[in-house]
């Protein structure tokens, strides 16, 4: 009898230790790792092209890791000096992300996230011709952006802007008020203007290389213009054959050729807040502009020697 009691004391006595030793063991434990916390974050709203810009962050970690930084510009890797960067803004993008990335070396990194936008996309339609003209395209060259201009003209720009831009045009400026610079080889464009003389719309063809954000322009597929900009809202076909794909909401159309690549590209200002009365007839009268100026441009190419 006495040999179990001392059986069950020494079965009490090992719990007893277990449960004393298993308690005291929490102790020991590795504290939870706080992830950095970010104070500040500064970065411009906006920037011109060219500007050199500097980016900081100031951040802290509550368990007094070592912090480091990498820093991003559309997924671009900057060269810093940890809390800070600096970045010389290009001329040809609508818009850009700075990203920063806080690591403590233990968790988890965290990041923060800033879009910035470049001042020249921002930059409100002038009513009347400036007295100074600039001699910044304004879009760049390269670019086409929907609804507010392409090829470095601005829609709302005086046409004298368009001669210190580009030079003087294949000829005068008719009664029908379309300008064009399609002589030049390299050139490819032509355009409307309004009774005052300010640019109404923009007509690319080739050989234009100026591209959309996405990178589409002149032999693009339909395919990919539709990965930037979703189907149309409105698709017809013109008076030579080609289908148009009308985006009125953004302003931009694009005439697409028999192998479904794009032929020409029509610039004009959205139509979206107006009332449906007027859009309507706003629509009639851009379809009209593309079709004198594809009429135009058809016939060029057909009185032109080199293409005889």
């Amino acid at each position: 009898m006495k040999h179990r009691f001392s059986i069950f004391y020494i079965i009490i006595g090992c719990l007893l230790t277990f449960y004393i030793v298993g308690c005291g063991s929490d102790e020991d434990e590795e504290p939870a790792n706080n992830t950095p916390t970010v104070d500040s974050f500064i970065v411009p709203e906006e920037f011109s092209p060219g500007d050199v810009l500097e980016f900081k962050v100031i951040a802290h970690d509550d368990d007094g890791d070592t912090l480091s930084f990498t820093w991003e510009v559309d997924g671009k890797i900057l060269e810093s000096t940890g809390t800070s960067a600096t970045w010389t803004a290009a001329d040809d993008v609508e818009s850009v992300k700075v990203t920063v990335h806080i690591s403590d070396g233990v968790g988890k990194s965290i990041k923060r996230v800033k879009t910035i936008t470049n001042k020249q996309f921002t930059t409100s339609d002038p009513v009347d011709p400036p007295d100074v003209i600039d001699d910044v395209p304004d879009p760049p060259l390269n670019l086409i952006v929907p609804g507010k201009g392409a090829y470095g003209v601005k829609l709302g720009d005086p046409f004298k802007k368009v001669e210190a831009i580009h030079g003087k045009p294949d000829g005068p400026i008719g009664v029908d008020r379309i300008f064009t610079y399609w002589e030049d080889p390299d050139k490819g464009f032509s355009g409307h203007v309004d009774g005052i003389g300010l640019v109404e719309n923009l007509f690319l063809s080739r050989p234009n290389k100026a591209k959309t954000a996405g990178g589409n322009g002149i032999g693009s597929k339909l395919d990919n213009l539709e990965k930037e900009f979703g189907n149309a809202e409105e698709v017809d076909e013109d008076d030579f054959g080609g289908i148009r794909h009308w985006y009125w909401k953004r302003g931009v159309e694009f005439t697409i050729d028999e192998d479904e690549r794009v032929d020409s590209i029509f610039v004009f200002k959205p139509l979206a807040l107006a009332p449906a009365g007027i859009v309507h007839q706003e629509q009639q009268n851009q379809a009209e502009n593309k079709n004198a100026a594809a009429e135009l441009l058809r016939r060029t190419k057909q009185s032109s020697p080199s293409d005889n």
